[in-house]
């Protein structure tokens, strides 16, 4: 015991280690941000109902298929090379701005089409469309990417804090005054629009300048030969994620999509756990990479062994408790969830160590194996959609996200011990 409180003491004292510690609170603090939104959206589907309440669920999975496009996957590379060349900070934000503006236009345009051509309910095109906008906002999340490459994670909880609780209100006022479906719509648009500005307020007040950044045309063709892949890899991850909530509609009804949604939600809010300690971490694995390979690998393994023992734990705690936190927090209408959240919280295992495995690959450029791990998945999930919701319901959709959550991460570890994949310098 002594021996732990001197190490803990010894740690205590790096200034590297209290850097890193610092940055993961900020990160941990900007979580009040979700608890927030998670109480507005309880409300929220308390207050529609399930049918109302899966058209809105809806609408966001439908949308959010096409985020690959607006990203460009350049998120983590971003991050990467300003952790490396620091000094092509205005290079980098200005060439990842430019080019994420133009995925963000033709996200919008793509998105919108084909909610025209697919959707038969001339009102639920309208909301496409409308939610849609929030593709044009995200070019301004690459300050974001600087403050996380820059360990500032207290300047992203301020703007997610602030911005949450603005829009939020927002939210309140909608509710309370009996408005409708296309209101809180156009709230949720907000939402990425009051994001922006207070991120180019922030790194305004942090003396930085907006008009420095410079568009870098070999910097551009690098992010897009190295980004291609990631991109198609954040279009299968997110396939995975939602595309179980538009088969539901396929195959079901609105109805059934609001009770599948608020046990997802639940599960969901867990999910902010693993990318805060990898995305904190993430500076300090590229480091350590340069230090060598055993150094290296210890500290992904203590990743490892550190995100699936905490899914675990939220495993266990979730499947227990469910009963009662269906009832309290969303009432009878939603009791088919409890079966939905006992089964689905359970892919959080495999989500949090996939967080941790794809920036380990992204550490070594394994960007093709990136992208076949989420395809897989991704596949894998559709198919086992196809087969199990018209047998099992929506209990059928939370197996499939079970299965291939878990599958991915076992299948790459694997590859890594039987040394089909190695240790990239």
């Amino acid at each position: 015991m002594n021996k732990l409180i001197h190490r803990i003491k010894e740690k205590w004292g790096e200034v590297g280690f209290q850097k890193y510690f610092k940055n993961t609170g900020w990160m941990f603090v900007g979580q009040l941000a979700m608890i927030i939104s998670l109480i507005i959206n309880i409300w929220l589907a308390r207050y529609f109902g399930p049918d109302k309440y899966g058209a809105i669920s809806y609408i966001f999975a439908f949308v959010g298929i096409f985020s690959f496009i607006a990203n460009f996957g350049i998120g983590e590379i971003l991050i990467r090379e300003l952790v490396k060349n620091p000094n092509k900070r205005n290079e980098l934000l200005g060439t990842s701005f430019w080019l994420l503006s133009l995925g963000g236009f033709l996200a919008f345009l793509i998105s919108s089409i084909t909610g025209l051509v697919t959707e038969p309910d001339t009102f639920t095109k309208m909301l496409i469309i409308l939610y849609s906008t929030i593709f044009i906002w995200s070019p301004v999340n690459v300050i974001s990417a600087y403050f996380q490459a820059t360990v500032q994670a207290k300047k992203n909880a301020q703007v997610q804090i602030i911005g949450t609780i603005l829009v939020s209100l927002f939210k309140v006022a909608i509710i309370l005054s009996g408005k409708g479906v296309i209101w809180i719509i156009f709230a949720f648009t907000l939402d990425y629009v009051v994001g922006a500005v207070l991120y180019v307020v922030s790194y305004i007040k942090s003396d930085l300048k907006i008009k420095d950044w410079v568009f870098n045309k070999t910097i551009a063709r690098q992010f897009l030969s190295s980004s291609f892949l990631l991109m198609l890899s954040g279009a299968t991850g997110y396939l995975l994620l939602r595309i179980d909530q538009v088969m539901i509609k396929f195959y079901l009804e609105k109805e059934s999509v609001g009770i599948y949604a608020a046990g997802v939600k639940l599960s969901e809010i867990w999910y902010f756990i693993p990318g805060i300690i990898a995305g904190s971490l993430s500076p300090a694995i590229i480091n350590a990479k340069t230090r060598g390979k055993e150094f290296y690998t210890n500290r992904l393994k203590k990743l490892y062994l550190l995100l699936g023992s905490i899914a675990l734990f939220i495993s266990i705690f979730v499947t227990l408790l469910a009963p009662f936190i269906i009832k309290i927090l969303y009432g009878g209408e939603y009791i088919e969830s409890i079966s939905v959240l006992q089964i689905y919280i359970w892919s959080s295992i495999g989500l949090f160590i996939g967080v941790g495995i794809n920036k380990h690959l992204i550490t070594e450029n394994h960007l093709k194996t990136i992208f076949f791990y989420s395809s897989f998945s991704a596949i894998l999930n559709i198919v086992l959609n196809m087969i199990m919701i018209p047998k099992l319901g929506i209990n059928g959709s939370a197996y499939a996200t079970l299965i291939s959550y878990s599958v991915g991460p076992l299948i790459i570890l694997m590859m890594y011990k039987l040394k089909i994949l190695k240790y990239e310098k």
